[in-house]
């Protein structure tokens, strides 16, 4: 103990050595703790963004030029000119399976079917919709349509609504010359109720005579799975006049068919079909989420289980609840849109038939989703009345021939999914630019993640500047001041090992003074680097260095537009790296000093005079 006691009193006689060593070694402590935990901050920091974001890439070919579509106005006795794009040959979404992609999900092109749903409620009670209907009918007098003309009804073959008249007013709205009509003829019309004939042009537009306006007549649009139009021989006339045994022709079947379509239509809801559910722009983005039960597994995924998930008010309206079942007819597939455009235009096969089931199953109803409209979001991008999600490998069957429409990929059909970060998305494009294909353009959404991983490796940078600025420090200072207090008191051992001192209370003697600056320097500079840390944490998330419009941890909003969740930083520091950092210093210095204390005892405590008495 006296020699503990002696070699503490010491320190006060040399205070402006012990002071600066204290002080240039805290500093020390500080840069590497601070360093230290910046670093393992944003090593958190990216490990949980790496789970909270998603980056895909949106598939979309590109039409090859626009053309001019003249449409007349019946109303406005004049053309309005409507742009159309022009695509060339449909792309193959194998164009996308080139190596090195990286893909975590997808390419996944999804298809919407068309479900037949007997028994369920597909609309509330007091929900409208446009007024369809295939009817028999003949002009009040001889006239040609280019203005409401009266017809009256004759024979209803299909009607969304019941038909409580005897008259109506037709009008072929964007015919210029359309063929005149006859009062001693019948005439077959597929319609629809549009709105006041002087809807734009009248000072009171709601006082003008509504007109039922012609829609498409027989008609198809089938294709083959590679994207190839089937011939067919319909007419595409949605008003015919009618002849003797006209239901008896191939053209008269058609009408009946597409009569049948209809009365399936009404009782049909879309499904979609999807590999992954974050492909979908509107999950992807959280304006759809899952409010009850859970989404899809991975097994759901590859096993193909014949699990569903049903929207909200669908389920309300129907009495479902997670794990009862959903009965899907499958008809029909749209390779060309989403559910929310409205449906396919060819109604019809190629043969002039309505599409038969060719897949018919109970699906379990594996979680319900809620979802709202973000403003500004295009249509296709949106989600339908009634849309039910289900895995793609679900569907068991081929839809071979049951491809009631096909055409180009778009964003909001084909998608896929990427690792996170700017590297990834850099190497994805500059592999895309090597395939050579001009006409497809792909678009990356990561949530603001690249903007994100920039600042934090940035941050990352300069805690490794830190550190490192911190350890070379260290071992300078360290070095210098263990050269102060030990390498240079060779007089001092020489004369305590001459008084009798053994080794041991020598080492004592020499290292307990340094250990106990080292000591202190050490816990003042761990505790001050927490502090310092702690304020760079704070400062870190003062800003948001991220677009939260696409972000899979984006926060929601509820009816009243207030946050419900916000996506921030880890900023909880740990203290055990400041006991690391601290205790790696001090350790350090305890065996410098320990290597300067064994070379001064190796040598002979005469020679080590004689060394001093030289200078030495």
């Amino acid at each position: 103990m006296t020699t503990i006691r002696n070699s503490l009193i010491r320190l006060p006689r040399t205070p402006v050595k012990t002071a600066l060593f204290f002080l240039l070694l805290s500093f020390t402590v500080v840069l590497v703790c601070v360093g230290a935990n910046l670093r393992k901050l944003c090593a958190d920091n990216m490990e949980r963004f790496e789970k909270i974001f998603t980056t895909i890439g949106t598939v979309e070919q590109k039409p090859e030029k626009t053309v001019q579509r003249a449409v007349w106005r019946a109303d406005r006795k004049t053309y309005r000119y409507v742009n159309e794009p022009v695509y060339g040959e449909i792309v193959s979404t194998d164009v996308l399976n080139f190596e090195g992609a990286g893909y975590l999900s997808g390419p996944d092109r999804r298809a919407c079917y068309m479900a037949h749903a007997p028994g369920l409620r597909l609309r509330d009670d007091d929900r409208g919709m446009w007024h369809y209907m295939i009817v028999e009918a003949s002009p009040v007098e001889d006239c040609v349509p280019a203005d409401p003309v009266q017809m009256e009804l004759k024979r209803v073959l299909f009607s969304y609504y019941p038909i409580s008249f005897d008259k109506f007013y037709y009008c072929a709205h964007v015919e210029k010359n359309p063929a005149p009509m006859f009062a001693d003829k019948t005439y077959i019309m597929e319609l629809v109720l549009g709105l006041p004939h002087d809807f734009e042009v009248a000072e009171n537009p709601m006082a003008g005579r509504f007109e039922y306006q012609p829609m498409n007549g027989p008609c198809s649009t089938q294709a083959d799975p590679e994207g190839n139009l089937l011939p067919n021989r319909l007419s595409e006339n949605p008003v015919q006049e009618l002849v003797p045994g006209f239901y008896e022709t191939d053209e008269g079947k058609a009408w009946l068919a597409l009569c049948r379509e209809y009365e399936l239509s009404y009782d049909s809801l879309p499904v979609t079909v999807t590999n992954d559910l974050n492909l979908i722009m509107a999950f992807y983005a959280k304006e759809a989420y899952i409010s009850e039960g859970e989404a899809f597994s991975e097994e759901d995924y590859r096993r193909g289980n014949r699990v569903c998930l049903v929207p909200d008010a669908f389920a309300v309206r129907n009495k479902l609840k997670v794990g009862d079942t959903v009965h899907l007819v499958l008809r029909y597939a749209n390779y060309a849109e989403s559910a929310n455009q409205g449906g396919v235009k060819g109604r019809l096969t190629a043969d002039g038939k309505a599409y038969e089931p060719f897949e018919e199953a109970d699906w379990q109803i594996r979680g319900i989703y809620d979802h709202t409209v973000s403003p500004g979001r295009s249509e296709g991008y949106l989600l339908a009345d009634n849309e039910i999600f289900i895995p793609t490998a679900s569907v068991k069957n081929s839809n071979e021939n049951h491809i009631a429409l096909y055409g180009t990929m778009k964003g909001y059909t084909t998608a896929f999914q990427i690792p996170n970060g700017n590297e990834s998305i850099e190497n994805y494009k500059a592999l895309w630019e090597k395939q050579g294909i001009r006409n497809v353009e792909i678009t990356f959404y990561d949530g603001g993640y690249s903007k994100l991983e920039a600042g934090l490796k940035n941050m990352e940078r300069m805690s490794l500047i830190l550190i490192i600025m911190g350890i070379v420090s260290a071992v300078c200072i360290v070095v210098f001041f263990c050269h102060l207090f030990i390498t240079k008191q060779r007089k001092r051992t020489a004369i305590e090992r001459s008084l009798g001192m053994t080794k041991g209370q020598c080492v004592c003697s020499l290292l307990t003074g340094i250990a106990a600056i080292a000591l202190a320097g050490c816990i003042a500079g761990a505790a001050a680097g927490q502090l310092f840390a702690g304020h760079a944490g704070a400062a870190m998330v003062s800003t948001k260095p991220y677009d939260t419009r696409y972000s899979n941890g984006a926060p929601q909003e509820d009816e009243e537009g207030h946050v419900k969740e916000e996506v921030t930083y880890l900023t909880q520091l740990d203290w055990r790296v400041a006991v690391v950092s601290g205790g790696a210093v001090f350790l350090f210095t305890l065996s410098a000093a320990m290597t300067g204390i064994y070379g001064n005892l190796r040598q002979e405590p005469l020679k080590l005079l004689a060394e001093a008495d030289h200078g030495g």
